[in-house]
């Protein structure tokens, strides 16, 4: 029987370092767990978004208030409708 089924995602952030030249390059994924979630100021979070929205079309993105780092700073969750 078809159906739809949601896809949640959050976007965590980190740095890569190489140990040979120490170059560091930002990454951004998606965790599956908003505790894995990085977690941004509103101006971060809103150019992040931006950047995630552009890239990631099939996927509706929103910015929301972190559950658990306190006012002022937020997490970025991504919902994809997935046929079955």
């Amino acid at each position: 029987m078809a159906g739809q089924q949601k896809n949640v995602f959050w976007v965590g952030a980190n740095v890569l370092f190489d140990l040979q030249t120490g170059k560091t390059t930002q990454v951004l994924l998606l965790v599956y767990r908003v505790e894995d979630a990085s977690t941004f100021n509103k101006q971060d979070a809103d150019a992040y978004m931006s950047f995630v929205q552009t890239r990631a079309t099939n996927i509706a993105w929103s910015i929301q208030a972190s559950p658990s780092m306190g006012e002022g700073r937020f997490v970025i969750r991504g919902e994809q409708n997935v046929e079955l």
